[in-house]
């Protein structure tokens, strides 16, 4: 009687249980919730795909605390890239920036994103009860979360350059600078910006999700919507790349698909020759869509325009950056070069945000030195290794995703952002939870 009376074992199982499936549906509006990281978003920092994170990371507390274990296959290299990674940012925030708020805050944010958008959506990922299901599942929100980025941005574009109607107008932002940002292009048309801050981020985003999108919807089988839906949601998603005007984006996708076919040259030949009249009719399709929008809109020597001014102008700004990077970092000695100035290095030392360096690589590498860039590269590589292993044609899609955010963080230092961390997670799931499954 007592035994039955006083079951903790079973009470434990209950809760574990309950945490589990909470997880997995926290998860799935977490993922939902990522393009939002500016649009209804509470401050600059407190997002919603922040607060979902947040909650996701209690869970694992709550779930390994219960288990008092991890989830099997869990613990990888990966993790210990991380952790080292914020022990180097811990150490050089305290050799460095002890004392300055703003380094504080950029310690941080390198915790938060790692923790949050990284470890704690690995672990859920890995302690679903089910990974075939939450495979299925993350597709079908990540591929919700385009269509709907996307329909936004081709309706935004279309209303406000031919209607005089900014849709952005009425959904709120953190503060007046991203609620006002001027995303016209020489004072011609308005660039489609969606729910990031900027045009470019949100191609950034989209660069991500589309091509896992595209393999739900066409190669997953498990996408059962009707054909001329799918058509639809690619001609969207097309249209939204091109009303972005992304200069970075559009040399940057045919530079990931590229690399993405080397590394599997075989799956693609062998794939042409089963599918040419797919291939060819896809390759058709895309390119009608693009000359076909070109057609209504002209967007083809708007693009060129936009391309020009970048050049121009945004490019000339980032080499001042970079050559303020090769200029200061130098002068470092061998410590500092080797653990960086701190996080937020260009204030610790005097300059002003003009000065901050708009490259991820150069951006770490300052702040955290050449350890700092070796860490994230290792963990980087690690990825890689996890995606080409995976045998499956989703191996191909997490590829072009990997490569497009990975090229794309040269022109941006954005690493708070979730959606690369997301990717990462993701592709050490399906390599190792998921290698076997019929899922793929």
């Amino acid at each position: 009687m007592d035994i039955l009376q006083n079951n903790k074992h079973g009470e434990h199982l209950q809760d574990r249980l309950k945490i589990n499936r909470w997880s997995g549906f926290l998860l799935l509006i977490y993922i939902f919730s990522m393009p939002f990281v500016s649009a209804l978003a509470f401050t600059n920092i407190i997002s919603l795909p922040l607060i979902f994170s947040v909650l996701l990371f209690a869970f694992m507390v709550m779930s390994i605390t219960l288990n008092m274990k991890m989830p099997e296959n869990f613990v990888g290299f990966d993790l210990v890239f991380v952790a080292l990674f914020l022990f180097l940012v811990t150490f050089s925030f305290v050799i460095n920036g002890i004392g300055n708020a703003k380094s504080l805050n950029h310690t941080v944010a390198y915790f938060a994103t790692f923790l949050f958008f990284y470890v704690a959506i690995k672990f859920t990922l890995f302690n679903a009860g089910d990974p075939g299901k939450i495979f299925n599942a993350v597709l079908r929100m990540v591929t919700y979360a385009t269509l709907v980025s996307a329909l936004f941005a081709n309706a935004e574009f279309i209303t406000s350059n031919f209607f005089g109607i900014n849709l952005n107008e009425y959904i709120p932002r953190p503060n007046e600078e991203q609620a006002y940002y001027d995303a016209t292009v020489l004072g011609i048309f308005y660039r489609a910006r969606g729910f990031a801050a900027e045009s470019g981020h949100f191609a950034f985003m989209m660069e991500f999700f589309s091509p896992l999108s595209i393999y739900y919807m066409y190669f997953s089988g498990a996408c059962k919507w009707k054909k001329h839906y799918k058509v639809l949601f690619i001609f969207a998603i097309v249209t939204s790349f091109i009303f972005a005007v992304s200069t970075a984006s559009f040399v940057i996708v045919p530079a990931a698909v590229l690399i993405a076919s080397l590394f599997q040259i075989n799956r693609v030949f062998r794939y042409i020759k089963k599918n040419t009249g797919r291939f060819l009719l896809t390759t058709f399709g895309i390119t009608a869509v693009a000359l076909l929008v070109n057609y209504f809109f002209s967007l083809y020597a708007l693009i060129l325009l936009s391309v020009n001014s970048k050049i121009n102008n945004g490019l000339d700004y980032r080499q001042e950056n970079i050559n303020f990077f090769f200029k200061k970092f130098f002068q470092f000695g061998p410590i500092t070069q080797m653990i960086g100035s701190g996080p937020a290095g260009v204030i610790l030392l005097g300059y002003g945000e003009s000065s901050a360096i708009l490259n991820l690589y150069y951006s770490i590498t300052f702040e955290l030195g050449f350890l700092g860039l070796f860490l994230l590269l290792a963990l980087f590589f690690y990825v890689i290794f996890n995606i080409v292993k995976i045998n499956s044609g989703i191996s191909f899609f997490l590829l072009v995703s990997f490569f497009s955010g990975a090229m794309h963080f040269y022109f941006i230092a954005n690493f708070w952002y979730p959606w690369f961390w997301f990717i990462a997670a993701f592709a050490i799931f399906c390599n190792k939870k998921l290698l076997k499954s019929p899922a793929l």
